[in-house]
C-alpha cells in the first residue's frame, strides 16, 4: 500500500450555506446597501431571503461579527459596525507573539517598527501643537521619574511612544502602537534590565521630544531611528560578560 493510499480519508465538504450568506452580506456592506449603524434584517427575514434555516442564519451572523462587520446585542437586531482600526491587529495578536519568538521574526518585526515609528515621529513633528507638546512633556517627566523602577519605566516608555502616535491623529498608527506594545512586552521587560538601559532610553526620549517640540521632522525621525537601532542592538540579550561592552 502506498503512503498516499494508506492515509486516512479526508473527504472535502461542500461550502456551508452560512458562508454564502456571509459573502453576500459582506458585499452589501462594502457596496453601501447597509450603511454604518444600519440594522440587518431580522432572523426571519434573512431566513426567507436566503432560503436557509434559523441555525444557519445564526452561524452567519456570528461569522460576520467575528470579522468585525457587525455588532450584536441580546434582544436587538444586528447593526453594521463602524471601522475599527485595531480589529485586524487584535486578531493577529497570538500569531504575532508566536512569530516574535523566532529571532528572524523579531528582526523582521523590528524593521517594520523602525519604518512605522520613524515616519510617525516625523509626522508628529509636523503636526504637534502646544497642547500635544505639553502632553508629551508630561509623560516624559514621568518617564524620567521612573528611571529607578523598571516596571514603571516600561509603562511610561509605552505611553511616550503612544502619545507620539496620538499627535498624528491617525487611528491606524495608534492601533499599531497599542498592538506592538503588547506583542513586545517580553522584549521590553528583558531589554530594560540591561545595566544602564533605562538611562539610555530616557536620553533618547529627551532627544525625540526636543525634535518634536522644535517641529523638526528630519531630526525627530533621525532620533527615533537611533533609539530603535540601539534597542535592537541589545535584544536578544547578550552573554553577561558582554553587557559592559559599548553598544553600537
Amino acid at each position: 500500500m502506498s503512503e498516499i493510499t494508506g492515509r486516512s480519508r479526508r473527504p472535502i465538504k461542500r461550502r456551508r450555506m452560512h458562508e454564502e450568506m456571509v459573502e453576500l452580506i459582506s458585499n452589501d456592506i462594502r457596496e453601501g446597501v447597509y450603511a454604518i449603524g444600519d440594522e440587518l434584517p431580522s432572523e426571519r427575514e434573512l431566513m426567507e431571503e436566503f432560503g436557509i434555516s434559523r441555525l444557519t442564519v445564526r452561524e452567519g451572523v456570528a461569522a460576520l461579527e467575528s470579522r468585525g462587520l457587525i455588532l450584536t446585542r441580546q434582544g436587538m437586531r444586528a447593526r453594521v459596525a463602524g471601522p475599527k482600526p485595531g480589529f485586524v491587529l487584535d486578531r493577529l495578536s497570538d500569531m504575532a507573539k508566536l512569530y516574535l519568538v523566532d529571532p528572524k521574526g523579531l528582526d523582521a518585526f523590528m524593521d517594520v517598527r523602525e519604518i512605522v515609528e520613524v515616519g510617525t515621529a516625523r509626522k508628529a513633528a509636523q503636526l504637534a501643537d502646544e497642547k500635544s507638546i505639553r502632553a508629551l512633556q508630561d509623560v516624559l517627566e514621568r518617564n524620567s521619574a521612573a528611571r529607578g523602577d523598571v516596571a514603571e519605566f516600561g509603562r511610561t516608555d509605552i505611553e511616550f511612544h503612544r502619545v507620539i502616535a496620538d499627535i498624528t491623529g491617525n487611528p491606524i498608527l495608534v492601533s499599531f502602537y497599542q498592538a506592538a506594545a503588547e506583542w513586545l512586552e517580553e522584549v521590553r521587560s528583558t531589554s530594560l534590565k540591561v545595566p544602564g538601559q533605562t538611562q539610555r532610553a530616557f536620553e533618547a526620549h529627551e532627544k525625540i521630544f526636543a525634535a518634536i517640540k522644535a517641529r523638526d521632522p528630519a531630526a525627530a525621525g533621525q532620533e527615533m531611528s537611533e533609539h530603535l537601532l540601539q534597542l535592537a542592538s541589545i535584544y536578544p540579550p547578550r552573554e553577561p560578560n558582554d553587557l559592559n561592552e559599548p553598544l553600537h
